[in-house]
């Protein structure tokens, strides 16, 4: 499994062991799930088998940003059927730069609004 943090891949240099798996991790590389792979479905399924039973549905994005506005949009469907509207987060955590996550950020959202 290869994976970057803030967008910096950290990995030995020159490795030949690094090199190979990250190699053999790019000759299988997915990058869109748009399109139903059987790895990627075998995926989804060990995942679900680690959740609890309610849990039955795997998402897969691509980024953060993405992932936190499916998230939001899903909360916001959810909450609105039940009569709430609130949405709790971290102050001055990192939400994603989609317009949705922007507009929860309060960091964001008051720099906005003190250049109104």
């Amino acid at each position: 499994y290869f994976d970057g943090a803030a967008n910096v891949p950290t990995l030995g240099h020159s490795n030949p062991r690094v090199a190979n798996a990250v190699n053999r991790a790019l000759l299988s590389l997915n990058t869109n799930t748009r399109y139903i792979r059987s790895d990627i479905v075998d995926y989804a399924s060990d995942l679900l088998a680690t959740f609890p039973q309610e849990l039955e549905v795997v998402f897969f994005c691509n980024s953060g940003s993405e992932a936190n506005d499916l998230a939001l949009r899903i909360a916001r469907e959810n909450g609105a059927s039940r009569g709430h509207t609130d949405v709790v987060l971290m102050d001055s955590a990192y939400h994603g730069h989609t317009q949705s996550t922007i507009d929860i950020s309060p960091y964001k959202w008051n720099q906005s609004k003190s250049r109104h």
